[in-house]
């Protein structure tokens, strides 16, 4: 009987423990930012958010912000779309090779997209304008901006609307077709209203992204002087003074207000009965036979995958070997810039293991506390248990400047009392690299946890076992693939981050993408340092993906 007091107990604890990490996590920091803006000498005040308000350059970078995301809803809506349809409910050959390919974008940074095309399209020294005459492409615009984010967002719509055409049911459209419509009509008139909330849900996170987006505004929209939310909270934190930093918390709780209230919308959208996803199909739908069309279109397919991910690629592997940028002679080909940033810059070998230390940390933390918290949402029932979910997706949905401001003012003079000071450190950093990613772990244990039969974990204790040996010989082995998943899910884009880092890094603290960053903006005169470290980026992600993909069987990865 003690025994099982003491297994119970420290079940209990495991289980508290978990859900009182969370809270520390995830929900604290906003707290502490608002209170801290809000009431910062322990009294009601607004000047902060007056002073922003009344900031022109704070309502200048509003309105950017807002033409910026909405170019960009625009520009992926109009590629995702008829992309989700074509590699769907068409014979277009290699199908599944194309949602492969055209779903790479959403595994790279897409400020590495940024550095790409400011190679490519740079006014004075860009590749192509080197075929096409100096000048004739120009990144530093509006709508350069929008290109490049849009190049790499278009895949938020894609991803959603692919899984949404797949579950649904196919008789619908051929019952449409079989009664005289043309496809075009089908799609229209019967596959986009089926469809539509997974459309508004995919074009909201992308309208999310773009407005917090930090990397690509910071490296093609400050030359040209368009300054965005981000990049303007940026600047303010940057200031070094304690009114900057205010004036940058409030900035940065509009711009949370403003997530959220997306984030609503989308979820009302979704809840909405009169547009249902029909699942739970008998038969596979039967393809359209695009037939003199197929040829064309093929064609069309793979100029556009040249244009979004060749040429970018292509682009920085051909920095990366000139020795001078723009001259497209033989002997100008060579591996000096190599040899410089990994043999000769000091930052380099520390950048690269921090940003091993800390995505390693952060992966193996939050997939342990997806465990514990999957086990919690699908084979408990506590009560609250659905508040789960809510809290670890707050961080992931939050815009990666307003997450780091808020871990600066939360960690930077004690955490609820405890007089422990993370400001400046790696520890900082890898805390909030937890709370950013957790929402991954949790969606990926809990997907786990949900293929398990409880007969496995009843027949168990029948048996006499306890709950640790039942999470030994039954949990653990039977969650080996999702919990693998998790931890490659995680430790990806925590190894090249840059937002939320850019922010919360100091002296000594390079990262990956701080270091790409400060290459590519100020420290790399002679040019191609940044490509060398894009380049092992682009590289890195996709054979994480490949071995993604190997372990889970194909389940997860692009």
């Amino acid at each position: 009987m003690d025994l099982i007091k003491r297994v119970l107990f420290s079940k209990r604890m495991i289980l508290g423990g978990g859900l009182f990490l969370l809270f520390v996590f995830c929900l604290y920091p906003f707290l502490t930012l608002f209170f801290k803006i809000v009431f910062p000498q322990g009294g009601f005040t607004l000047q902060h958010f007056e002073k922003v308000l009344n900031s022109k350059s704070t309502m200048v970078a509003f309105k950017n912000t807002l033409w910026v995301s909405v170019g960009t809803c625009l520009m992926s809506t109009f590629m995702a779309l008829p992309l989700s349809w074509l590699l769907t409910r068409t014979n277009i050959p290699m199908r599944d090779k194309w949602r492969s390919w055209f779903c790479l974008p959403y595994a790279i940074p897409p400020y590495i997209g940024a550095i790409a095309w400011i190679y490519l399209t740079n006014p004075s020294n860009g590749i192509l304008n080197s075929v096409f005459g100096e000048g004739f492409f120009n990144i530093y615009t509006n709508s350069g901006l929008i290109w490049v984010m849009g190049s790499f967002f278009y895949t938020f719509i894609l991803l959603s609307l692919l899984a949404a055409l797949d579950r649904m049911d196919p008789s619908l459209e051929e019952a449409a077709r079989l009664s005289g419509a043309s496809p075009i009509r089908v799609f229209f008139q019967i596959t986009v209203p089926i469809i539509f909330p997974s459309l508004m849900s995919g074009i909201l996170l992308v309208l999310l992204a773009s407005a917090a987006s930090f990397g690509v505004p910071a490296m093609i929209g400050n030359p040209a002087g368009i300054y965005l939310l981000t990049t303007k909270i940026y600047t303010l934190q940057k200031m070094g003074s304690m009114n900057g930093i205010f004036m940058a918390g409030a900035l940065s709780i509009l711009l949370l207000v403003l997530a959220t209230l997306v984030l609503i919308i989308n979820q009302r959208i979704l809840s909405k009965n009169s547009f249902k996803t029909v699942s739970g199909k008998t038969s596979r739908p039967s393809l359209i036979d695009l037939g003199s069309l197929k040829t064309p279109l093929s064609i069309g397919l793979a100029i556009l995958f040249v244009i979004l991910f060749v040429m970018p690629l292509g682009g920085i592997t051909i920095t990366a070997l000139s020795k001078i940028q723009g001259k497209f002679e033989l002997s100008n080909f060579g591996f000096q810039n190599f040899t410089r940033v990994f043999f000769e810059t000091d930052e380099t070998p520390r950048a690269l293991m921090n940003s091993f230390n800390l995505a390693f940390i952060a992966a193996t933390a939050t997939t342990l506390m997806g465990l514990i918290l999957g086990y919690i949402n699908k084979k408990t029932k506590l009560k609250g248990r659905s508040a789960i979910e809510i809290l670890a997706s707050l961080p992931y949905s939050t815009p990666g400047t307003v997450l780091a401001l808020a871990f600066i003012l939360t960690f930077s003079a004690g955490v609820m009392g405890i007089p422990i000071r993370l400001y400046n450190t790696l520890g900082l950093i890898v805390i909030a690299y937890f709370a950013k990613y957790l929402n991954f772990s949790l969606r990926t244990t809990s997907d786990g946890f949900g293929q398990i039969d409880d007969c496995l974990a009843e027949a168990s204790r029948v048996s006499g076992a306890t709950w640790w040996i039942s999470m030994k010989t039954i949990w653990f082995p039977l969650m080996k693939p999702a919990l693998m998943a998790s931890w490659f899910l995680v430790f990806m884009p925590a190894f090249s981050e840059l937002t939320m880092t850019i922010l919360l890094t100091g002296p000594g603290l390079e990262t990956l993408g701080t270091l790409i960053f400060q290459l590519q903006e100020y420290g790399d005169a002679s040019g191609g340092g940044a490509a060398v470290l894009a380049l092992l980026t682009v590289i890195a992600v996709g054979l994480i993906n490949g071995f993604v993909k190997f372990i889970s069987k194909g389940k997860y990865g692009l």
